[in-house]
């Protein structure tokens, strides 16, 4: 039996792994947690806020993709470090490859923590559009600083609630899309709130990913513009989805 306070990482941690079966698993040691960023990494290339946030101009793909994975590697290290009630698993194929990946952080402290991102900077470097500002958009470290504004919001719409889980990302490989490892994970996550009895908390950022979450129970809480101060591009909005799914 659970107390009345927050959502701990250990009882999250427990919860999921009673759900968890011989695909789905924790990350352990840190070449599964290499494996689950380069797989994030390479899920997230195409994906409307990474592409938001890196504002890199139309030209040479190759080029391009690059930049994209630099940045997208530097994110995901940065993010499994950062948060302190974070629960990292991974899902694997018939050949034991790391294909999907996902990280759920308990409402104990679902924030980043300011000493993890000095230790993780000092670990990793500054942001990739700060360290080589001349490789992305002049807008791109306007953007990062602009996304600051989910954790406000999403802090605004959970405050009267004490136990829930944020689902920080989820991602399968691009040349795994349509096998239904994302399916497998979002189970063990909404068995293991279920079991909980404790609401998810997400962020999305386009309108097929909200009806596909729509699917799976949650509800759009609010609708939300991201834009950086003086940016006035052609891509300088983006529509982020702030959605719940409430124990079932």
């Amino acid at each position: 039996m659970f107390g009345g306070g927050k959502l701990s990482k250990t009882e999250l941690a427990q919860a999921l792994n009673a759900f968890a079966n011989d695909s789905v698993s924790f990350t352990s040691g840190d070449v599964d947690k290499e494996d689950a960023i380069d797989t994030l990494a390479d899920a997230f290339m195409k994906d409307p806020l990474f592409v938001w946030f890196a504002d890199l101009e139309q030209g040479d793909t190759i080029e391009n993709e690059k930049k994209m994975a630099k940045m997208n590697k530097w994110m995901f290290q940065v993010a499994f470090n950062v948060c302190r009630g974070s629960v990292p698993l991974v899902i694997r194929s018939r050949n034991n490859q790391v294909v999907g990946a996902m990280s759920a952080c308990a409402s104990s402290d679902p924030n980043e923590s300011m000493l993890k991102m000095f230790i993780s900077i000092l670990k990793y470097g500054p942001p990739p559009m700060y360290k080589e500002k001349q490789n992305y958009g002049q807008n791109s470290q306007k953007r990062l600083e602009a996304s600051k504004v989910l954790a406000k919001r999403r802090n605004a719409h959970m405050k009267t609630i004490k136990r829930w889980i944020y689902l920080h990302c989820i991602g399968v490989r691009s040349d795994h899309h349509g096998q239904g490892y994302g399916k497998k994970l979002l189970a063990t996550l909404h068995q293991a709130a279920d079991s909980l009895k404790v609401p998810v908390y997400l962020e999305t950022e386009s309108k097929g990913n909200e009806e596909m979450y729509k699917y799976f129970g949650y509800k759009t809480v609010e609708e939300l513009d991201l834009v950086a101060p003086k940016d006035e591009s052609p891509t300088a909005r983006l529509k982020m989805y702030l959605m719940k799914r409430d124990p079932q």
